[in-house]
């Protein structure tokens, strides 16, 4: 694990010495959906975070360190190991919080952050709520961010029918991520853009039911 992190400061130093923050940021952000160790992904995540102590005037590489955070969740199965990546995740987004309050993108990884707490019935409710209050903020600052709407289907996907869950709630949801997905063009090429394929499966999961 040190060799690792070790090894990814010293490119990044590199870069950063050459004045190329976006060859940085595009290298690790390749090396992070590359992977699925959760030693490389928190070793990435260091580097964003050194990213970030240089880069103080911008905020997606406190985002990306987050982001790699909740991702590392997708390959544990240990439920407190689970909740220790959220830990260090929820970090940086108070962060984030404090300095970009009216950034939806920040708003929706809250969201998932709640929604990845939810290891057992006993804390759904609690999270559930959490999240959808925070998805609901995101879409307040901005309607056309798909992954509101793929986060929000998620949700749904995941909660009971007899809750007012289910594949069929879940669907239009998927299916209106699914067409802002499509029409999404930012033009700044580190913008966030995760969601687009697993929401493509979990359209078809969908569809599939019917």
């Amino acid at each position: 694990m040190k060799t690792i992190v070790f090894t990814l400061i010293l490119c990044l130093a590199q870069l950063i010495h050459a004045n190329d923050y976006q060859t940085a940021m595009k290298t690790n952000i390749d090396s992070l959906f590359k992977t699925t160790n959760t030693e490389q992904i928190d070793a990435i995540a260091a580097v964003f975070k050194r990213i970030a102590s240089v880069e103080k005037n911008d905020w997606l590489p406190t985002y990306y360190a987050a982001y790699a955070y909740v991702r590392s969740t997708h390959f544990i199965s240990e439920s407190d190991s689970i909740h220790w990546q959220l830990d260090k995740a929820q970090a940086e987004l108070d962060k984030l919080l404090l300095s970009n309050p009216d950034e939806s993108e920040v708003h929706v990884l809250q969201a998932m952050v709640y929604s990845l707490r939810i290891t057992n019935p006993m804390n759904g409710y609690k999270y559930s709520s959490l999240s959808n209050e925070a998805l609901g903020k995101a879409e307040q600052l901005n309607t056309n961010n798909p992954r509101i709407y793929y986060c929000r289907a998620n949700n749904l996907y995941h909660t009971p029918k007899m809750f007012g869950g289910g594949k069929q709630k879940a669907k239009p949801l998927f299916e209106k991520a699914a067409q802002l997905f499509e029409t999404a063009n930012n033009e700044n090429p580190l913008w966030p853009y995760w969601g687009s394929y697993h929401n493509k499966q979990m359209l078809a999961q969908c569809q599939d039911a019917e």
